[in-house]
């Protein structure tokens, strides 16, 4: 390996810190309030939208790994990239559902294309550096950086709302073309494309080999409804603090505080996995989530209702790294690990469908606030029943696997 070959790949290490940060939509925090005010878009209406596009995710999640395999990661990677850098354009020429449900759908098929793909893409440029044992260290702080840079940009971006509500968008769409430059000057690591093929050739079924495999469905049905239950919670997070009185100018400060609190809450999360065993945070995981979104429909104070959100959403963005690290252990081979933690986005992404229909539905026909208290209760009701199924079934496990060892002992 030649010195500027592997200063190239060094540099592609800080070039995917760089990405973290200029890839998040820095138009979030104004979505909902520019699709009810200027599109017109109804509360229900914002719940189809969130449904279409976590079907398109859902229906790309298989193809794009099999393009990411067949043409390369980094072509990949940019078409993705090129993909999420026009889709906020929807929004400036179609400010109808039309254009809302594009910037949405549209974003989240590109995204597809670097799902998993990016995370293999830097496994084998420390693969080809030598550097494999760093990888777990390199995307947990590629993970904060992204929080922090995040931080400044959804602080400023939504203050030029007030000049014109289409120019958060326009300048979301001009620093995801940046983050589209930055792909480009990827270098491409030559000789290990075919040691990390597991990481990310993921077909349908695969998935379903795996899953009957390890015997974890009803696991990975409650990791999926959780999941899609936080990431879908702050769909309305706007449009509750509009009802509860908290002032536009400053929304994207409270996401710039989850994204911070959220840093920090990764950073020290991981050391759950050594006090909780699984089943104990799979428990705590779908208590803190549900309990939470409960108290969010009962605030009327806007000081409460922004505590609660920060709260959720900090531990939202943080909760993926010991689920990740249970999953993993239980992973059947090492063959399998890659497509065993694909089930759980599988999973998510199947019911992140039902999950805002559902959410949409109850606000539209009974207010913000108690719509959030119906799903919450609901919701609580629904993953307590699959965590006891899912003790059920270890229970059932860990006998056969007692009855088969005291038969090898006999």
């Amino acid at each position: 390996m030649t010195l500027d070959y592997a200063s190239a790949l060094n540099r592609n290490i800080y070039k995917f810190y760089i990405h973290r940060v200029l890839s998040k939509r820095a138009f979030l925090p104004l979505i909902a309030i520019y699709a009810v005010h200027v599109a017109k878009v109804s509360l229900f209406e914002l719940g189809v939208i969130a449904a279409i596009t976590a079907a398109v995710q859902f229906l790309l999640e298989v193809p794009s790994g099999y393009i990411a395999d067949k043409v390369g990661h980094k072509r990949s990677l940019v078409l993705g990239s090129v993909i999420v850098t026009i889709s906020p354009i929807a929004y400036v020429l179609w400010p109808n559902f039309i254009g809302v449900m594009l910037g949405s759908a549209v974003f989240f098929a590109g995204v597809s294309f670097h799902s998993g793909t990016m995370s293999a893409f830097i496994h084998e440029t420390l693969l080809e550096l030598g550097r494999e044992k760093e990888t777990a260290r390199i995307m947990g702080l590629s993970q904060t950086i992204g929080l922090l840079g995040n931080v400044i940009i959804i602080s400023l971006v939504p203050l030029a709302y007030i000049v014109d509500v289409r120019l958060p968008f326009i300048i979301g769409a001009l620093l995801l073309l940046a983050s589209l430059a930055v792909i480009l000057t990827l270098t491409t690591p030559l000789k290990t494309h075919r040691s990390v093929q597991e990481l990310e050739h993921i077909s349908f079924m695969r998935l379903v080999g795996a899953m009957r495999q390890s015997n974890h469905h009803i696991l990975f049905l409650l990791l999926g409804v959780s999941t899609a239950v936080s990431h879908k919670i702050p769909e309305f997070r706007e449009i509750l603090f509009q009802e509860i009185g908290v002032p536009i100018v400053i929304f994207g400060f409270i996401l710039a505080a989850s994204s911070l609190l959220g840093a920090v809450f990764s950073y020290n999360i991981h050391k759950l996995n050594k006090v909780l065993s699984a089943r104990s945070f799979y428990l705590f995981d779908l208590l803190v989530m549900t309990i939470l979104t409960i108290l969010i429909g009962f605030s009327v104070n806007p000081v409460f209702g922004v505590i609660f959100f920060v709260l959720f959403a900090a531990y939202g963005r943080s909760r993926e790294v010991p689920i990740y690290a249970y999953i993993l252990e239980g992973s059947p081979t090492r063959q399998l690990k890659a497509t065993y933690m694909s089930l759980l986005a599988f999973f998510s992404s199947l019911n992140s469908i039902w999950v805002p229909l559902f959410l949409g539905y109850v606000i539209g026909e009974l207010g913000i606030n108690k719509g959030y208290i119906v799903f919450g209760v609901v919701a609580l009701g629904l993953l307590l029943a699959l965590y006891a199924l899912y003790i059920k079934e270890q229970r059932k496990q860990m006998s056969v696997s007692s009855t088969l060892e005291d038969s090898r002992l006999l």
